[in-house]
Formats: C-alpha cells, sequence, structure tokens
C-alpha cells in the first residue's frame, strides 16, 4: 500500500529532510519508493489526498503559510499550478472538502482558518475567505491568542470543525459552495486551559485531543457540548504528556493518542460518550508528532520526529495495544503518515 510521509525540513526539530518520504507500507515493513519528494519545499508537515487520491496536497509551515498541489500520475509527484498563500501564518493542517471543489487549512501562529478553491485539475486558486479567530485561554505562554489546530468536515451534519488551541473552543462552521465562504454555526467550548488540538469524528460524538490539559473530550455533536474528559496519561512523575494526534480504530473500539514528552502511545477504549484509559506503550523513539493506523486496523505507524524514526507495530485486536514489529524506517524528522 501506498504512502506519504510528511517531515520537517528546518533544523531543530529532528534531522532536516530533504521532503517528504513516498513508501510502500505492508504488513509494518516501510519501503521508500525513490528519492524524497516535493524537494524545496519548506515543511511540507501535513499533507491531504483529493477525495479520488490523484492530487496531494501540503501545507508549507512558515511564517508566510503557503499550501500547493501535486499531480499523482507518475511515478513522482508534479507540481500542479503555483503555490497559494493561506491568508495566515504557520499552517499547521489542511484537509479537503468531501466535495473535492474546496481545501481548507488552519494556520496556528496566526490563529485563522481559510478556505482555498480547487480547479477541475486539482490545482489551488487564491483564497476565497480567510476566518480570524479571536480571543485567547488562561495559560499566558500557550494561550497568548488564537492557536487554530486542525480543520475537518463532519460529513454526518454537513459542518465544518476547526480546533482551537487558544482559544479552548471548537468551532462549527457551515461551507458555502457556491462562495466558498464559511459561516459560524456555533462554539463548542472545552474545559479553561485544555487546549485542544485534534479531533475523530464518529457517529454524533467528536473525541478531542486536548494538548494542554493531555486528556480526550467527548464532544456530543447533536447537543452540542462536552460531555466527559478522560485522561490520556496517568501522572506518574515524568511530567506533562502534550499529546499531538488522535485515531480510531476502523471498528471503532479504541482511540490511539501520541503522547510526547512522555514518549508513549496511549490507548483507550471507546464505546458512544464511554471512554476509558486501557494503557500506555512506549513510542519507540522521541517525540511522536504523528501515528496512523492502516485500513485494516492491524499496523499501528508512529512518527517520532526527534528521532527521526517512523516505527510499526503490530495491534492486538482484543485489547487494542499495540506491540512493537521490530520494523523501524530511519528517515529525517518525521512528523505525518498518510495512506493513499
Amino acid at each position: 500500500m501506498r504512502a506519504f510521509i510528511g517531515a520537517a525540513t528546518s533544523a531543530g526539530q529532528g534531522g532536516p529532510a530533504a521532503g517528504i518520504i513516498v513508501a510502500d507500507i505492508e504488513k509494518g515493513v516501510v519501503t521508500p519508493v525513490g528519492e524524497p519528494a516535493l524537494q524545496g519545499v519548506d515543511n511540507p508537515m501535513y499533507l491531504a489526498l483529493s477525495p479520488d487520491a490523484r492530487v496531494l496536497y501540503t501545507v508549507h509551515e512558515t511564517e508566510d503559510g503557503m499550501v500547493s498541489a501535486w499531480a499523482l500520475d507518475g511515478d513522482v509527484p508534479r507540481p500542479l499550478g503555483r503555490p497559494r498563500p493561506t491568508g495566515g501564518r504557520w499552517p499547521c493542517h489542511l484537509s479537503v472538502h468531501p466535495g473535492g471543489r474546496h481545501l481548507f487549512t488552519a494556520d496556528y501562529l496566526s490563529g485563522s482558518v481559510s478556505v482555498l478553491p480547487i480547479g477541475a485539475d486539482g490545482s489551488l486558486g487564491d483564497a476565497t475567505h480567510v476566518v480570524q479567530h479571536e480571543g485567547g485561554g488562561p495559560d499566558a505562554g500557550r494561550q497568548d491568542g488564537p492557536h487554530a489546530h486542525m480543520i475537518v468536515t463532519d460529513e454526518a451534519r454537513g459542518h465544518v470543525l476547526a480546533a482551537d488551541l487558544g482559544t479552548d473552543t471548537v468551532y462549527r462552521y457551515v461551507l458555502d459552495e457556491g462562495s466558498g465562504r464559511l459561516t459560524l454555526a456555533d462554539e463548542i467550548a472545552t474545559s479553561p486551559g485544555a487546549g485542544p488540538r485534534h479531533l475523530v469524528v464518529r457517529d454524533r460524538y467528536a473525541y478531542v485531543v486536548t494538548e494542554l490539559a493531555s486528556t480526550v473530550a467527548v464532544v456530543d455533536l447533536t447537543a452540542p457540548a462536552v460531555v466527559a474528559e478522560v485522561a490520556t496519561h496517568v501522572d506518574d512523575g515524568r511530567g506533562p504528556s502534550h499529546p499531538s494526534a488522535i485515531r480510531l480504530s476502523p471498528d471503532g473500539r479504541f482511540l490511539y493518542v501520541a503522547n510526547r514528552f512522555v514518549d508513549d502511545i496511549a490507548v483507550l477504549s471507546v464505546d458512544g460518550p464511554d471512554v476509558a484509559l486501557v494503557g500506555a506503550v512506549p513510542c519507540g523513539g522521541a517525540h511522536p508528532r504523528d501515528l496512523e493506523l492502516d485500513p485494516s486496523g492491524e499496523y499501528l505507524y508512529v512518527a517520532n520526529q526527534f528521532s527521526d524514526q517512523l516505527v510499526s507495530f503490530r495491534v492486538d485486536q482484543r485489547t487494542g495495544l499495540p506491540e512493537p514489529t521490530g520494523h523501524v524506517l530511519s528517515t529525517p524528522s518525521p512528523s505525518y503518515v498518510l495512506f493513499g
């Protein structure tokens, strides 16, 4: 199965990468294909695919935020059109609307989200809307202002969800597909100082991982409100965990959270609003920036950014706990794993 591995090209967060890695992944074994792709793109740390998997999109995680499109019609991704500005600073996440005609970005430093049109060939146009979040939170160091961290679509209800670490809020927008503009539907508050970072949606619930409180906040999207909060890390004296990514197993039974600094993977059982911490296993490296399950749910891949490793695990289908396979790909500053 083909996969794309985002990476940091700047120094200081592991070794500087030359670009993203295109790889074949099979049963825990990751085999790079050719030379690093997207060379010359600054910090292609988060990636997204078009609904037909024919176009790859990436943020350029830099002060003057940009995104670009790449055709996947050959051995090497080729540029489609020119990079476009997001209208914000340091974009850290992007996603494609299910309709395939719009790309969303979350810009961390500016605390804004943007909409860019997608042409018939998959190329990007200039932003049709940039929405600036306002406010902050009680953590003076991390919540001095808004910090948008993720933007995805809740297909069941038609909302675009934006998690903002700085304002302790999940914003719900409605996209006008004709104009490419967002209208705010409502705001879902998390606990003060929690710092919502990433989320996954299943049925009527969103499971929001909070970076500053190290919890999973369970949001009933029909209420809408937080109905439960569960720790991703037991306080054992190692300090805070600052979670990064959250994933849901294909069968919906388990959540997986990457806990940085304590460098482990938390496993939580899930049944609607009922979430419980099952256990945690070492991530096999340092600073797990991302993790991803293969479509079967049998294998888990962890991008340990600071130790320059992509580590694979086999998942026990009964307990949900991952076990190392022994396969490790040495690659500079891996930050995201995308199956395509």
